[in-house]
């Protein structure tokens, strides 16, 4: 005789390792009626019955669930998928959690869908950005790591399936009401969220509706070093250090800052979510389902920053003085007249998602189920030309001394001219610079068409058939808008002061905790200005004739501050239409101790992709006695691309298991399997720094790029050595071909060399691991859950080692301490990232890269009944203030650092 757990409501809805209540599972686990029931409640019977769950699926599946209506474990649903073994997320400014990578490979070897539909995005690409999605809006999410043939194809690291509710998962009435306030302590603004929703089936239980809302808003903000640019070994930069008029071997190549950047970035947002499904069994053979989901995120934000420039490549580099090396490593040094520049920026991003899907279920015969779905998945992003990045600097004003120090920010101390502190320069002391306006309004449009049946069979050893098609179509375009061309360094030099021609701009820093509790000497205020009032001094500048601080006269037109306004940019933009074709079967075995699954997936994908391209035709030095000179540099007219590319592919997949006994279960699974480049990928963009004279050059994409070809096999042994636990082990080897990198190279361009990164597929690359995880209650009402994995890749381009795979963290794991017992439940949980590498490049030559550093991300919560229907909640996300570090080779080079704070959360729900 078999066991089965079943489960009622539980307060805590948890699911650290493993769980899942899912329609494509639970098919792998229905129609045994040999089943003891046994009833266990609370996280008790939550995890029981992800291990149940698990143990009865016939691949490698992990998962997490809501057990309690409109409750998700955790306020973002990435944060919730980080406590499954081989997960892990990266976050946005603020610390929200935004992208899975799933062992060890990041979100662009995954698919993310709902409902088996794949969700369309608002970012360039394909990856799906967790930050849109309000959790509470979704009741559990499917980790898929081994591959079937009946599933959407597209993920090498793992496929994530996100699950909505539905009215016949718990029939009846049913109703859910939740109200958060929420507080963290670098931005001390307190946020807000509001949650409703209402369940109830009708009609002998023939007809379900569900509707749920959810609306929260409030303020993140991120310290940030974010512009710490350093000339390497490759740029050729040599010094006379010790002042001796002899340049020696020891004094060339010096890797040596250039800039220095430190800043505060603060993001308004509001995310309101709206998602609802209408369920009707018209007979018993004939099911509908019609559901809608609609989001819409609101997240405008705002920066400022000082910044200084050292070193450039012209002649005032001679400003230099006390310079002290660490081989060809700068890691102090003076500088004579400093520039300081601030740089305000305001950042648009509006959001709008939305999904609508009809499903159709009819049970032809006792053996033969067939199900229709269509749907279509839209997301636009309105941010065109509503971005502004504009500098104002003060040029030649003070002496600085910059530092290296370990493992944090650099340090920069100040010596201003006349005595004078950053906080004491006005309008008559800054100049208009840099004046940027761009951005994107993206449309995703995916719709998608899909046929499957199933059927039983009656013989010995097969026991059912699955067979089906689909057919996907998606277009992004993506219209860009900026200045750069005419309007953005139009006013580069500083050819006047704001106080000249009578503009207010500067105002006083509006924050008094500026890093606080990084140790490093740092200016912690300085002066901030209003975009308008920028504006309004450009155009207050139209028509007069003015001199600059060199003593340069210019005359401006009489509208020259209308170039300042965004036109449509084709260089920038894009129209990518990808049509796919699939076709697949697959045969499911069955014996006494063993099971398998055997099945074949075809694809055909057609891509057509539209750009624009210009180059640059000439650069010419500005003013190369200033102390921050700046360039004029002409491009061509853009000229229309189109690109055309197709392929098949045959996707084989095996999943084999065996129980060794009643309690110990060995997996096997083998399949083939792809990653589609990201879209973004096949459209060559191109941004580059010539005007500001660091002649580096990004092209995003690249038309002949491929997808990224598998060979996968698991293996994992599962012990359920109790109802609810289970000790379970996993390795895994995956080897790609034509992986996509980042290449980078220098290339001659109107007589300057640029650094010019374009993605590229490598040769190969092999990912092999290993993942460990454990589940166990206590009868006194403690419980632990943990998991570890271990990621080891390697890559080659050209047929020459290339290091790691970028973005693959060797070793993290999780740790959760539960407790649950009468009206109290708790837990604290521990997520921890190693480093891994974010960039091939770094400052200190080929054999160096940059890297992120390790995380330690730490929750709790507690929760506490007052009576069974209301509920109140504390709870506490990045406990240990954890921030992100990107590091160029050297534990004294950081490239980026963000802290985002701590932030806490209070808050009932009451239930009816």
């Amino acid at each position: 005789m078999n066991t089965r757990i079943s489960f009622k409501k539980t307060l805590l809805a948890l699911a650290i390792v493993t769980a899942c209540q899912q329609q494509a599972i639970a098919e792998d686990v229905e129609g045994d009626s040999n089943i003891e029931v046994i009833s266990v409640t609370g996280v008790r019977g939550s995890l029981a019955k992800s291990s149940d769950i698990k143990q009865e699926a016939h691949s490698l599946v992990d998962s997490i669930a809501s057990e309690e209506l409109g409750r998700f474990p955790d306020d973002n649903v990435a944060d919730s998928l980080s406590h499954i073994a081989g997960i892990t997320v990266s976050r946005t400014r603020g610390g929200e959690a935004q992208y899975v990578n799933i062992r060890g490979l990041g979100p662009e070897f995954s698919v993310v869908t709902l409902n088996n539909r794949i969700l369309a995005t608002d970012d360039g690409g394909r990856n799906f950005a967790f930050d849109v999605l309000p959790s509470e809006m979704i009741s559990g999410a499917n980790v898929w790591k081994s591959v079937q043939a009946k599933n959407i194809e597209g993920s090498i690291g793992g496929a994530v399936d996100l699950k909505s509710a539905r009215a016949f998962d718990n029939p009846g009435q049913h109703g859910f009401l939740s109200a958060t306030a929420d507080y963290n302590d670098l931005s001390e603004d307190t946020g807000k969220k509001f949650n409703g929703i209402y369940s109830n089936t009708f009609a002998d239980d023939t007809v379900g509706f569900i509707i749920g809302v959810t609306h929260a808003e409030g303020t993140k903000r991120t310290d940030e070093m974010y512009d710490n640019y350093t000339f390497g070994v490759n740029d050729g930069l040599s010094y006379d250090v010790n002042k001796d008029g002899e340049i020696t071997d020891d004094e060339t190549n010096l890797v040596i800052p250039g800039s220095y950047a430190l800043g505060v970035y603060s993001t308004e947002f509001k995310r309101t979510g709206i998602t609802s499904s209408f369920e009707w069994k018209l007979s018993d053979r004939f099911e509908l389902v019609a559901d809608v989901m609609l989001t819409k995120l609101e997240a405008d934000a705002t920066g400022y920053s000082q910044s200084f420039y050292m070193v450039d490549e012209s002649s005032a580099q001679d400003r230099l003085s006390n310079i002290v090396l660490d081989g060809n490593v700068v890691t102090a040094m003076d500088i004579a007249d400093v520039s300081m520049e601030l740089v305000t920026l305001d950042e648009h991003r509006t959001v709008d998602t939305s999904l609508f899907g009809l499903n159709g279920t009819y049970f032809a015969t006792d053996n033969l189920t067939l199900k229709g779905d269509i749907y279509k998945s839209r997301s636009e992003r309105d941010s065109g030309g509503k971005n502004t990045y504009v500098v104002a600097g003060s040029p030649g004003t003070h002496t600085g001394h910059y530092e290296l120090n370990s493992g944090g920010l650099p340090d920069y101390v100040a010596n201003w001219t006349e005595g004078r502190s950053s906080d004491d320069f006005g309008n008559d002391d800054f100049s208009p610079h840099w004046a940027a306006r761009d951005g994107s309004d993206i449309e995703d449009t995916v719709t998608g068409y899909s046929f499957d049946g199933e059927l039983l069979l009656d013989y010995e050893y097969m026991s059912k058939i699955e067979f089906g098609a689909a057919y996907t179509q998606r277009d992004k375009t993506n219209k860009a808008y900026d200045n750069y061309e005419l309007g953005a360094c139009n006013y580069c030099g500083y050819p006047f002061t704001f106080g000249e021609v009578g503009a207010d701009v500067t105002r006083a820093f509006p924050y008094d905790n500026f890093f606080d509790g990084d140790s490093a000497n740092i200016p912690r205020s300085f002066p901030i200005f209003s975009i308008p009032d920028y504006a309004a001094g450009l155009a207050a500048s139209d028509g007069q004739t003015l001199t600059d601080y060199l003593g340069n006269v210019r005359t401006f037109g009489a509208n020259e501050s209308s170039l300042w306004n965004p036109i449509y940019n084709p260089v920038n933009s894009y129209d990518i239409t990808e049509n796919t074709t699939a076709i697949y079967v697959q045969a499911d075995f069955a014996g006494d101790e063993w099971f398998a699954n055997v099945g074949l997936r075809w694809i055909d994908t057609q891509v057509t992709s539209k750009y624009a391209y210009n180059s640059i035709e000439s650069i010419d030095i500005v003013n190369p006695d200033a102390a921050n000179p700046s360039w004029d540099v002409t491009y061509s007219d853009s000229a229309s691309q189109e690109a055309s590319g197709s392929y098949r592919k045959l996707l084989p997949a095996v999943n084999v298991g065996y129980y060794l006994s009643d309690d110990l279960l060995l997996r096997g699974a083998v399949a083939q399997s792809l990653s589609r480049p990201t879209l973004d990928q096949l459209a060559p963009l191109t941004t580059d720094n010539a005007q500001s004279g660091l002649f580096t050059m990004d092209i995003s994409g690249n038309p002949a790029i491929e997808p990224v070809y598998s060979d996968q096999a698991d293996m994992s042994l599962e012990w359920y050595f109790e109802p609810g636990g289970v000790l379970a082990g996993a390795i895994f080897w995956k080897s790609l071909d034509g992986f996509i990198t980042s290449n980078t190279t220098q290339v001659s361009i109107a007589g300057e060399t640029f650094l010019v990164t374009q993605p590229i597929n490598g040769d190969t690359a092999e990912v092999l691991g290993a993942e460990i995880s454990l589940q166990k209650f206590f009868e006194n009402g403690f419980g632990v859950t943990a998991s570890y994995a271990y990621t080891d890749t390697s890559t080659k381009v050209d047929g020459v080692d290339a290091g790691p795979l970028v973005g693959v963290s060797d070793n993290s794991y999780s740790l959760s301490l539960i407790y649950e017992k009468d009206k109290i439940s708790s837990q604290i949980a521990l997520d921890y990232s190693g480093d891994y590498v974010t960039d091939s490049y770094s400052p200190l030559g080929d054999d160096y890269q940059t890297s992120m550093d390790e995380q330690y991300f730490v929750t709790a919560s507690v929760n506490y009944d007052i009576t069974e229907n209301f509920t109140v909640f504390l709870e506490g996300q990045n406990l240990l203030n954890e921030s992100n570090m990107t590091f160029q080779g050297r534990d004294d080079m950081p490239g980026n650092i963000q802290l985002y704070g701590r932030t806490f959360n209070f808050g009932m729900r009451a239930t009816f």
